[in-house]
């Protein structure tokens, strides 16, 4: 038995992926987190991090190549920290997910949650309608892999045509910048009409992006939150809304409108609430846009808009941030809608989240799981509740 310390060099197998980008493998039964491994590949790592449950290891050499091993499309993989499965074949990647998102359930949840997680996919490659490019000096990229610098690149095929076109683009902008000036991000989204950036840039200007979901168009600035998978993003808001219908609907932590659109032609009523100042506005513009005159906007955080309501709506949606929802969950509780859609960008803050729902009066009924970042460990889910008190 080899004891495992800062150092150590040892031949490991590794058995699955973890959320958060890591490979895991066993070495007498201690877990080893490598990163750039894939299920089934026989590797030798070198141990760089020790605690009491677990290590973490480089990669030093592959022994065995796993069967869902494949080449990386992309010359930057491994130096920029952007993407971290690249080396696995999708279909495993996708694997994988739903298994990240059983996991968090059973383990993060302590759910009885037995059956499998379905996952909702389409094209690997070309799919992100947003991006955050780094700026470091006249240096323009992501952030390199673990770390806060930033690594230059000069293609990046998990973006959109419209985005990826515009790299050579954006750093010749840079180089005009006048002296004394400092760009330290640029946020780029595209839809119908092309690409629009942000901040205005020498040649380069920002524009509205209009983006068109079932029917709808949505207007949103390049720094806007926006689902950024412009190729699934139909099937997780169809999926979300699919089969709720009644007198009245609240949209919780809205943006700008995403799902509040589409509720409106299934419910007599939608209020959607929004704290975010712009995101309001831009909500607010979108439902006039849309003649959806059944719609309320509330600019309004969660928390204070649930203390003061007196309705109770027949359906609830929220779409929180990456933390979660655990600030409003005494309030959706007392709420008590008979159903609740949780959209969710994190699944261990979505399982955290639900043990306390189905502890307060809840039954989970249904959860999918959404892969909007291929490439990423990333994974989007939508769970359904019903409230079980009457």
């Amino acid at each position: 038995m080899t004891t495992l310390e800062i150092g150590t060099t040892v031949d490991v197998t590794v058995e699955r992926l973890a959320f958060g980008g890591f490979a895991i493998a066993r070495h007498d039964g201690f877990a080893v987190f490598v990163p750039f491994g894939a299920p089934g590949d026989r590797l030798r790592v070198t141990v760089t991090e020790v605690d009491k449950r677990h290590a973490t290891a480089q990669l030093v050499e592959i022994l065995e190549p796993s069967a869902h091993r494949r080449k990386p499309r992309c010359k930057h993989f491994g130096e920029c920290g952007g993407c971290n499965f690249q080396h696995v074949d999708y279909q495993e990647q996708v694997r994988q997910k739903a298994a990240f998102v059983k996991d968090a359930l059973v383990r993060t949840g302590g759910l009885d949650w037995t059956q499998d997680v379905p996952i909702h996919h389409a094209a690997e490659w070309g799919y992100r309608a947003r991006t955050q490019l780094k700026v470091d000096r006249r240096e323009m990229g992501f952030h390199r892999a673990f770390t806060k610098n930033v690594v230059e690149i000069e293609e990046c095929p998990v973006l959109a045509p419209e985005l990826e076109s515009a790299l050579s683009s954006l750093r010749e902008a840079l180089q005009r910048v006048p002296a004394g000036e400092r760009v330290h991000q640029i946020e780029g989204a595209c839809g119908v009409g092309g690409a629009s950036w942000a901040p205005d840039l020498p040649g380069i200007r920002k524009d509205l992006v209009e983006h068109r979901v079932l029917g709808f168009s949505y207007f949103v600035e390049p720094e806007s939150f926006f689902q950024g998978n412009h190729l699934l993003v139909d099937q997780l808001v169809q999926h979300a809304v699919a089969g709720e219908k009644g007198e009245l609907a609240f949209d919780l932590y809205a943006g700008v409108g995403l799902f509040t659109l589409p509720l409106s032609r299934q419910f007599a009523r939608v209020v959607g609430v929004e704290d975010e100042r712009r995101a309001a506005t831009l909500g607010r513009v979108n439902v006039k846009q849309n003649h959806c005159d059944n719609v309320h906007y509330h600019r309004q955080t969660t928390e204070l808009f649930l203390k003061s309501n007196k309705l109770r709506p027949d359906v609830a949606l929220i779409d929180p941030p990456r933390v979660g929802a655990k600030r409003a969950l005494p309030q959706l509780l007392e709420l008590a809608a008979p159903r609740l859609i949780y959209v969710s960008c994190d699944p261990n803050t979505l399982a955290r989240d639900l043990k306390e729902l189905v502890a307060g009066g809840y039954d989970l009924e249904s959860v999918h799981a959404f892969d909007m970042f291929p490439q990423t460990y990333h994974v989007e889910c939508v769970a359904k509740l019903v409230w079980r008190k009457g």
